[in-house]
């Protein structure tokens, strides 16, 4: 097939020796070709190399990854260097969460491209110190969206000890996030673990060491699964101490709260009932609140009923608690038990002989398999197990949060350091769940994760080389492309 003349005028001549091949009838690739001699035919063969890109008429010649490589290589003088800007990620993540850059400038009108531009920094390049902020900026088309901004590590830590400052206007802008009526999930972690840093003061943390520690207390939206708010206290602060404090903080307004372990105290209940909230929390296992005849009574009618969820099978009571409405939902999942059981006894077999694993205490243990929640919804029990499930799938934020984000904020050694750094995360965290519920919405999670768009995204180019036509995005593997379209996202659209 010829290729015509509208496509050949487009085709670059600084690579050598080039082909243009059509493809699929209607697209144009470009491949680098040289010669080899062929001894048996006594002749040269031509030997066709790697695609460097395609053409189109529109847009001319779009540089894929070998042909950014290979414009990077002939680079002569700095007046004939390609512009070459990391864009898809960026591109990506703020189409995803459109609303965000009005939010941001609406409390932050001074500030808000140095907020967005940092956070997507530490999101998209997992950056974990200051120094390394102006390099990758310079190096994404960031630069080209505001380019004035200051990215010297000595302007971004005076930025962020700035940013801590401004206390008032973070929680603000948290606040505007919360909406009324919605259920909220509270969840706490341990972050910043590091002992010169300010908040971080010696804690119990899940894993019931004595380290040097700070305490984040997060809210999220339910439904959304967004996180809204967040709240950082001292190491030494326990979750249950804090809740209220964050609570009223977040200024929620007839909302549900669905609390994680740990905050469950009776103050923590006298405020969410003083304040008229609809609320479910979790009960620790050796609580008071279910009497001791009910873990030994054997018989299953001893229950209200059962239900499956995920094939396994739940039993559940509901049973009023004193005379405020409230109710202590109890249920017992035997795989659960089961699988607990089976984790103990190959934990007691690896220190067969040491005093403190017995085996049969535990197996002994009536209450292994059950857990229950205090509430004053008057609802099925069921309503109230799958509300909790939904709590679970905030653990994929704290996971990120810990491995990705929070380890960056090294020796903040100031509160307006420590609280700058926190608020960069929480915006991170903005942008990363706007990508996940974009997958779920779509359906496309079952397929990719976060981390996989963000990686496929990441080497998504924005190149001017020089032709006085402006910018061309380089090209895009059709996985990509399909992937892109699915999202509903345009990296070709103009800025």
């Amino acid at each position: 097939m010829s290729i015509p003349e509208s496509i050949k005028r487009h085709k670059p001549t600084q690579f050598g020796a080039l082909e243009i091949r059509c493809i699929g009838g209607d697209k144009y690739y470009v491949y680098q070709i040289s010669s080899r001699w062929d001894p048996e035919k006594n002749r040269p063969r031509k030997v066709t190399g790697k695609s460097i890109g395609k053409i189109t008429e529109a847009d001319g010649f779009i540089p894929n990854a070998n042909g950014l490589r290979l414009m990077q290589e002939m680079r002569i003088t700095p007046d004939v260097a390609p512009v070459v800007r990391n864009y898809g990620s960026y591109e990506l993540l703020q189409q995803l969460s459109g609303d965000l850059d009005n939010q941001l400038r609406k409390y932050f009108p001074d500030c808000f491209r140095e907020i967005r531009t940092i956070a997507l920094i530490r999101l998209v390049d997992s950056v974990s110190s200051t120094k390394m902020i102006q390099p990758i900026f310079l190096d994404s088309y960031m630069s080209d969206l505001c380019g004035d901004i200051a990215v010297s590590e000595g302007s971004v830590r005076r930025f962020i000890s700035r940013l801590g400052r401004m206390q008032d206007q973070l929680d603000a802008f948290m606040r505007d996030q919360v909406v009324p009526g919605t259920t909220l999930l509270f969840d706490g972690t341990s972050i910043f673990t590091r002992s010169a840093d300010s908040l971080s003061e010696k804690g119990y943390n899940p894993g019931h060491r004595l380290n040097p520690q700070a305490r984040i207390l997060y809210v999220f939206e339910k439904d959304s699964h967004r996180p809204v708010f967040y709240r950082v206290v001292q190491g030494s602060i326990v979750d249950k101490t804090a809740f209220v404090d964050t609570l009223n903080a977040s200024g929620c307004k007839d909302c549900i709260i669905i609390a994680d372990k740990g905050f469950y105290s009776k103050r923590n209940l006298s405020a969410l009932m003083t304040a008229s909230m609809k609320f479910i929390l979790p009960l620790q296992s050796n609580t008071v609140n279910v009497e001791d005849e009910f873990y030994a009574n054997k018989d299953d009618h001893k229950f209200d009923g059962v239900f499956t969820y995920n094939k396994r099978t739940v039993w559940y009571r509901k049973k009023p608690s004193g005379s405020k409405g409230n109710f202590i939902y109890t249920f017992r999942d035997d795989i659960r038990k089961a699988e607990l059981q089976e984790r103990f006894v190959e934990e007691a077999e690896k220190h067969y002989g040491e005093a403190e694993y017995s085996p049969m205490d535990v197996l002994n243990d009536t209450r292994m398999g059950y857990f229950s929640f205090c509430s004053n919804l008057d609802v099925d029990a069921k309503e109230i197990y799958l509300s909790y499930k939904q709590r679970w799938d905030i653990e994929q934020c704290f996971d990120y949060l810990k491995n990705s984000v929070s380890s960056s904020a090294s020796h903040a050694h100031t509160d307006e350091y420590f609280r700058g750094w926190a608020f960069l995360n929480h915006i991170s965290l903005i942008y990363y769940y706007g990508l996940l519920n974009a997958l779920r919405d779509t359906k496309l999670d079952g397929k990719f994760t976060a981390e996989d768009v963000l990686k496929l995204t990441k080497n998504i180019y924005r190149v001017d080389i020089g032709d006085g036509e402006g910018y061309k995005v380089s090209a895009i593997q059709k996985k990509t492309r399909k992937l892109l379209e699915g999202l509903g996202v345009d990296l070709l659209r103009k800025n």
